[in-house]
């Protein structure tokens, strides 16, 4: 990508890029599945965090020793979306940059938002954070819930771009975990990696990786692209 017209859409991951909202999915997951819960918030933040809920849950209960079928998981999953609802409406923390960066580039092109969180997670968080500056800015968003195969599959991605009417090869993602960066170079893709939440050295197949996007701007992506 050379310059601006080669460019045809930007697509952004949510938890860990615009949103600080992985403390708040690890105390609504703790909620959830109550007094068995002893893993750590360390552990959920790099072996969880980015990934499909019932993937992370299923793999929570097997490690808990906790039996898990369907039923379990609607439970847990119930819960996990009502308190999740009530935290992030107490705390609701852009990441550093984001708010502004995502209003700048919809200014200039079509955005997406492409994610494994549920559409009910989603909704709660775009309302309140920031006084709901992002609500209604997305052309598209894409859930865990829309897609047969959550990331790393490239599922999510692929649907989010036809939604925006571009091809994967004029499209950038932007994503803070390794699964998300998967997912969105397997549909083509390419993909600046944001930091902040699990470090460069998880996030090493981005075509380029930066701690935040405090400053950033379409210039200054291309600047990274280089």
């Amino acid at each position: 990508m050379g310059s601006l017209k080669e460019l045809h859409a930007v697509v952004f991951d949510m938890d860990g890029v615009i949103i600080d909202s992985e403390p708040n999915h690890y105390r609504a997951i703790c909620e959830a599945i109550g007094e068995e819960m002893t893993l750590t918030y360390d552990d959920f933040l790099s072996r969880f965090a980015g990934s499909d809920e019932r993937y992370a849950m299923g793999e929570m209960a097997k490690e808990l020793g906790i039996p898990y079928d369907e039923n379990l998981f609607q439970e847990w999953s119930k819960r996990k979306s009502e308190a999740y609802a009530q935290f992030v409406s107490e705390s609701a923390t852009p990441m550093p940059g984001a708010v502004d960066f995502v209003l700048s580039v919809s200014r200039e092109l079509p955005i997406g938002l492409a994610t494994s969180s549920r559409r009910s997670d989603v909704d709660a968080a775009l309302q309140v954070m920031a006084g709901g500056r992002l609500e209604g800015v997305f052309q598209t968003i894409v859930t865990t819930e829309d897609v047969a195969m959550p990331k790393p599959d490239p599922a999510t991605y692929v649907k989010a771009v036809e939604n925006l009417g571009a091809k994967p090869s004029g499209c950038l993602a932007l994503e803070d975990s390794p699964n998300g960066v998967r997912s969105a170079k397997r549909a083509g893709l390419r993909v600046v990696g944001v930091s902040a939440m699990h470090g460069p050295e998880k996030l090493s197949e981005a075509d380029v990786v930066v701690p935040d996007l405090r400053g950033a701007s379409l210039g200054r992506l291309y600047s990274w692209l280089d």
